[in-house]
């Protein structure tokens, strides 16, 4: 079984005293909404891989990586193991979002109060590192 590494970013952002989450709107393979994902590219750390996928499928330049979470996101399609590293970074709710158009993943994206983010993700996995991810949210 092959075994790819990647990346999510759970990026949030904090406005009058509440916070909000980035959620992307998949249409790629699956539809449902997501955090900002995508593989390790050869020779790439993990920190660098999540800033450069968040900067091709948001368009966001303006992140600050607050920390790792703990654990990761493992998975499997066909003959493949998918594990995923996943990060708490902080961007500004004003900057625009453009969502990629090279290939056409998502169709849309939301800022999404923390209160309604658990409701709205589509899978589990990502269900269960957003729980992780609001104890370090400060």
């Amino acid at each position: 079984m092959n075994t790819k590494f990647g990346v999510t970013g759970i990026i949030f952002d904090q406005v009058g005293g509440k916070n909000y989450f980035l959620l992307l709107h998949r249409k790629l393979n699956w539809s449902g909404w997501e955090f900002v994902k995508g593989g390790i590219e050869d020779g790439e750390e993990p920190q660098e891989a999540v800033l450069r996928e968040i900067g091709e499928e948001s368009g966001l330049l303006n992140i600050e990586l607050v920390r790792k979470v703990a654990g990761s996101i493992e998975w499997h399609a066909k003959d493949t193991k998918y594990v995923y590293t996943v990060f708490l970074l902080r961007a500004d709710k004003n900057e625009p979002v453009v969502l990629a158009k090279d290939i056409v993943e998502h169709d849309g994206y939301e800022w999404v109060e923390q209160g309604q983010v658990l409701g709205m993700l589509t899978h589990r996995d990502n269900k269960e590192m957003f729980k992780k991810a609001l104890k370090l949210v400060q």
